[in-house]
This record gives structure tokens, sequence and C-alpha cells, in this order.
């Protein structure tokens, strides 16, 4: 083939034309470098060497057997240091570290088989500016052809990506590191975690241990990776402690990196994991400290990989590194003393649940005691001011049993043992049955109560027991802080479930007492009530009984225009079994005894006695409403209630009117009247003591 330019001036032409780096080039003495003098090159070197040296991009020619290296300007921060002295040497003299393995191999791949080869981001550690570096390159290398059609060099386009690849592998041990330590519970779950995240990115950590601080002078190695094991504990403060607790005590007392030897971590094994370890062993450790809200909590320690600069980008990525493990140590520590909290307080709670229900069954025993002695007494009793005197006594223990037995309630529900014994119950009937006990309480205030209880089309599993507290509960609730208008008690099914609402025009609750309410002993602080008396169960024991039924329990509520209560309950099941008693010791409610020894309607009096008290007092805010002494004048009764009589027994089933008017007419109960209430003679105890009985209603025989 013949070339249009002189093979002995194209060279110098070739330089001329390519500006300063050109004239580097003229200036090389070629002669004594593999390539010979510029007039002997081929025309394929000058031709290559041509479209180099117009290349923005780098580029590098090895010619020749032995690889002789030519690069363009775009190369030259590649070869780093050795530039210009690399121009013309063998490529095994510039670079013997990479030359074995693995580059010998490309450039015998490409001039064998004449076929290019892409190798994108190969990791190198190239010694060019006099240390080991961690490089990676985007590499493309081509045959460059003879006239004769033999392979005269190699053409490699190369693009360095080391920023680029090791931004990206730091960035995700950084997230990966921030992603598994978020939310661990505690610094030693942090510790392992980061263990297990540092270790699998060798490279960059060639080991590591992470120390934490046990108790004041004292750090334990909590995890590590590539490491011996640890003693349990470092002491900061002994005086004859090794280089690592020196240093470790620096880092602590001034909160600064130090540096430590290797050795001194790995015992003599300073290979590191790293992939140039078996010739570039570990020299050295880096302790970071771990900043815990100002605060020095623990100490990283890492080894530097000696292929990275110990300065700069590597430093300021650990420095990093420890900042991302203090803040998730500093998270986990805020955690655990959260935890350590939570769990004293659930102890004191515990504690103070034990201490109530131990106090309880203290107070019932004996109140059980008094009331009955003291219920003859007051049978017996003729004299009008003696038996003030009795009934005022009277109710007071009655309502205090009703509170203590209110207490043991909320502690066998705290205690997981509310256990209901569930039957398939009207509920329509039940709540209406249980609302008219309050009628005549309401009817005294003034107010109007109003009972909407239609048959619902299924039955709800209810404990009749349980579901009397909670009706008695919300409506002694509603009478209590509603003055004007009265309340509403309704029925209806919702759904798959039956709804019960009780609404009131009382006084309301603020808007930020709402989420409180059914908090233990809260009450809402100067509101106007009748009575400022209470013990803040209430609510507690209906959200606890609701719960116990499988229900759920709300409350709406506006200051000045009143309050609603919802609930919502479960049908009852088609086929429901009956349940199993509880076991003996279970604290079934069947053991409380009732208030007034009898039964549920005894219940039902103390609630309404205990509201019917509040009618005498006027009403004021709750913070300056005055205690009753002790043995304050009994609220008067109304004018039109005659005293109390002792009556003889009737001998059949009667009625009892909450009239003024005393009547106890023998009757069948499906002939009694919306406003009496049904019952049969006891067989013993006075007639004023038989079941739902009230201030505002006695009995004389006939």
């Amino acid at each position: 083939m013949t070339r249009p330019d002189d093979p002995r001036t194209a060279a110098a032409r070739m330089f001329a034309e390519a500006g300063a780096f050109g004239e580097l080039l003229a200036g090389i003495e070629w002669a004594a470098t593999p390539l010979g003098p510029p007039e002997s090159w081929p025309g394929p070197l000058v031709d290559t060497l041509r479209l180099m040296l117009t290349s923005e991009h780098g580029m590098a020619l090895y010619w020749g057997a032995e690889f002789a290296t030519l690069y363009n300007l775009g190369s030259s921060p590649i070869v780093g240091a050795k530039h210009p002295w690399a121009l013309g040497r063998p490529y095994k003299d510039v670079f013997p570290e990479v030359w074995v393995h693995p580059v010998s191999s490309h450039f015998h791949y490409v001039t064998d088989t004449r076929k290019p080869l892409l190798i994108p981001d190969e990791p190198l550690i190239m010694e060019r500016h006099g240390f080991p570096e961690q490089c990676y390159f985007d590499s493309a290398f081509q045959p460059v052809l003879l006239d004769d059609g033999t392979v005269g060099g190699v053409l490699q386009i190369i693009t360095e990506t080391t920023g680029r690849v090791l931004g990206e592998r730091r960035l995700r041990l950084l997230s990966e590191t921030g992603a598994r330590t978020a939310g661990l519970p505690t610094p030693g779950e942090v510790a392992r975690v980061v263990a297990e995240v540092l270790g699998s990115y060798p490279e960059e950590i060639p080991f590591l241990g992470l120390y934490l601080a046990s108790e004041p002078g004292m750090l334990r190695q909590a995890a590590s990776a590539g490491l011996r094991p640890a003693p349990e504990a470092v002491s900061l403060g002994a005086a004859d402690g090794s280089e690592v607790a020196a240093r470790l005590a620096q880092v602590v007392a001034e909160g600064a990196p130090a540096t430590l030897p290797a050795a001194a971590l790995t015992g003599g094994n300073t290979a590191g994991q790293h992939a140039a370890a078996p010739r570039l062993p570990v020299e050295q450790a880096l302790a970071l400290p771990l900043d815990c809200a100002g605060q020095v909590e623990g100490v990283l320690v890492v080894g530097v990989n000696p292929c990275f600069p110990p300065a700069g980008a590597y430093r300021d990525f650990l420095e990093v590194l420890a900042a991302a493990v203090a803040g998730a140590l500093t998270a986990a520590l805020a955690h655990d003393e959260q935890r350590r909290r939570a769990e004293a307080l659930a102890e004191l709670d515990r504690a103070k649940t034990t201490f109530f229900a131990n106090v309880s069954h203290e107070f019932r025993t004996p109140l059980t005691l008094l009331l009955g002695p003291l219920q003859q007494a007051l049978a017996d009793e003729d004299r009008p001011e003696r038996r003030e005197q009795l009934e005022l006594a009277e109710r007071g223990a009655l309502r205090l049993l009703k509170q203590v037995n209110t207490l043991l309630d909320v502690a066998r529900a705290e205690a997981g043992q509310m256990r209901p014994a569930l039957e398939p119950v009207d509920l329509a009937g039940a709540t209406a049955e249980l609302a008219g006990v309050f009628r005549s309480a309401f009817e005294a205030a003034g107010l109007t109560l109003e009972v909407d209880c239609p048959p619902l089309p299924k039955p709800v599993s209810l404990d009749r027991e349980m579901w009397e507290k909670i009706i008695l509960n919300l409506l002694s609730n509603a009478l209590k802080f509603t003055f004007t208008g009265g309340a509403r008690v309704q029925v209806a099914a919702a759904g798959d479930r039956a709804r019960l609402t009780v609404t009131d025009t009382g006084t309301g609750i603020p808007a930020d007492e709402l989420p409180r309410l059914f908090e233990r002993f809260h009450r809402v602080r100067g509101a106007r009530s009748r009575s400022h008396e209470g013990s803040g169960l209430g609510l507690v024991l209906v959200k606890d009984l609701v719960e116990a039924h499988g229900g759920t329990v709300g409350v709406d509520s506006r200051l000045g225009q009143g309050t609603t209560v919802t609930m919502d309950l479960p049908f009852a099941a088609a086929h429901r079994p009956r349940p199993d008693p509880p076991a003996v010791g279970a604290g079934s409610l069947e053991e409380t005894p009732r208030e007034g020894g009898g039964g549920r309607p005894g219940r039902a009096a103390a609630y309404v006695d205990e509201a019917l008290g509040w009618l005498a007092a006027d009403p004021v805010p709750a913070a300056a409403t005055p205690r009753h002494a002790p043995h304050a004048p009994r609220p008067t009764m109304p004018p039109t209630a005659p005293a109390r009589t002792k009556p003889t027994a009737p001998t059949g089933p009667a009625c009892w009117s909450s009239t003024t008017t005393p009547t106890c007419a023998p009757t069948s109960p499906s002939s009694c009247s919306p406003t009496t209430t049904c019952c049969s003679p006891p067989t013993a105890g006075p007639p004023w003591r038989w079941p739902w009985r009230s201030r505002w209603s006695w009995c004389s025989a006939t």
C-alpha cells in the first residue's frame, strides 16, 4: 500500500499539529525506546497516534511485542506522577503491579484473537502517585492492524470511574446501615447489625470493633468483624492499661478521632479482608467517637484500607459513617430508656392495681359485716332522729361498698380476669328495665328521662350483672352533670351489631379532655356537677365491661351542650354454648357481695340513693364545692314523702309504686304499671329492705 505522506516526515508533522503535548512528544528520545526513531514508525502507528492526539477522550496505544506505552493528554491524569516518564516505555515497566494480572491477559487476548474487548468498572490497584490506589476503569480494547494484516498494537479507550464506584458503594453502605438500624430497641442490637452491615463491605472496612459504654469509665466490645475476641471490658482509667485502652480513653475524653496500630487490635494478623490484603496488609486503624446527644456513648474502631488515601474523601466517609452509627445508637438509647421507663411505670401500675385490689378486699369484708347489724338496727329503730343518723351511716357504707366493688372490678379487668357469663338476652327489655330504676331520681331533679328501646331482631350475648353496672354508671353520670333538659336512652340495630346510645343535655366535656376520659382516676377539672365526689373509675369500668363483651364504646361531647356515649355490641351467635363457670379463685364478679344485700336490686338502690343525695345541694364548680361534714344534717326529703313506717310483710306477690301514695296491693307481676317495680316478698329481713327500695319509695302491708 502506498502512503501519501513520507514516513520520515509524517511523525514530525503529527507532533507539530498536536500543540503543547505534541512538543512534549517531539522532545522525547524515541530511539532509546522499543519504538525506535519516529522516522521508522509504520503508517498505522502514526495514523492511530494522530487520532489519539486530536481526541479529548482518554486514549492509550500499546505498540509492539513489549507493548510500549503511548497516550494522549486526556489519559495523562490516569498515569499520574509517572507522566511523562511512562511515554515509550513497556507497560510492564510502567505498572508492574497490574501487568501480570490482569492487564497482560487483556492485551494477549486482543492480539491473539484480533477481537475487541470491553471491560466495565475494572478494579485495579495501581501505584500512580507513590502509593497503592484502588482504581476503577471502563476500558475498550481494539487491535491495530499493520499493512500486512498482522496486529501491531492495542488501542485502549479508557475512562476512570473510581469516584463514581466508590461514591455509590459508600452511599449504599450508609443507606443500608441507616435502614437496618432504624427502630432497633437496644444499643446491643444496633452494634450487632452495624457489624453485620460493615462486615459485608471489606473494601471499605477491612475490620471493625464497636465499643459501648457499659458503666462509667468502662467500655465493652459489643460487636466486631475481622477482629480477635476482646476482653469483657476495657477500663479507661487503668494506669497500666493497654495501648488500645489508652487510645479509646483519649477518644472518649476528647471526643475526637485517633489513630492506633492495627496490630494492637488484630493480634499481629493485619491481613484484613480487602482485595489487596495478601500484599497490602492493614497497618492503621481509626477510632471514631460515637457522640450521642453531646455525650460519647461508644467508640467505632475501623481498619483503614491502605488502598485509599488516609485523608480526604475516605476519611470524610468514615466520619459520616460514625455519625450514622451514633444516630442509630442515640435512637436506641432513647428507645431503651423509654422502654425502661414504661416498664417501671407498668410495674408501678401493677403494684398500684394489686394494692387497690388488696385494700378493696380488706375493706369489703368489714363493710359487709358492718351493713348487716346497721340495717337491722335501722329496721328496729322507731325514733326519727336516731333513724336519720342510722340512714346516714347506711348510705355512707353503701357508697363505700360500691366504690370498693368498682375498684375490684377494675383490678380484675387490669389483671385479665374479667370473665363475663354470657347468655342471649333481650337487650331492649333489659335496658328499659334498668333505665326505669333512675326515673324517680330524674323526676325529682326536674329532668326528663326518655327510654326508646324497641325490640331488636336478635338477642345480644350479655352478662346481666355487668350490663347492669354499665347502665347504672352511665345514667348516674348523666344525672350528675345535667341541670336542665334530661337524658335519652336508645337501643337500635346498627348492621350486625346492637347499638346503645345514652345522650344528655348536661354541661359537656372540653375537647382536650376527651382523649383521657377512659384513664383510671382521671376526672375533668372544674366541671360543674351536682357533686364533686367520685373516683374517676366509672367510665373506666364501663369501657372494660363493654370490651369484655367484645364491644366498643365511644364518647362525643360538646362543652355546654351535652354528651353522647355510644356502645356497639355483637348480636348473639346461633347455638352459642353457655360458658363454663369461672375457676375457683379466678375473681369472678359473682364473688363480689351485692350492695344492700339484695342482689341487683340492692346495687340499683345504692346508685339511686347516691344520685338522690346530690339533689339537695346547690351545684357549684367542682373546685369550689365544699364537702359535707361527716355529721352534717341529711338533705331534706320532698315535702310530699311521708315518713317511712315499719309494715309487716305481705303474704303474696305485690307491686310497689314509685309515686307519693303508699300502696302495696297483692297482684300479679303482669298487672304492674310502667311506673312500678314488681317483686315478691323476701323470706327474711324488714320490708323496706326488699328489692328495688329507694329513698323515695316505700311499702305498707295489705
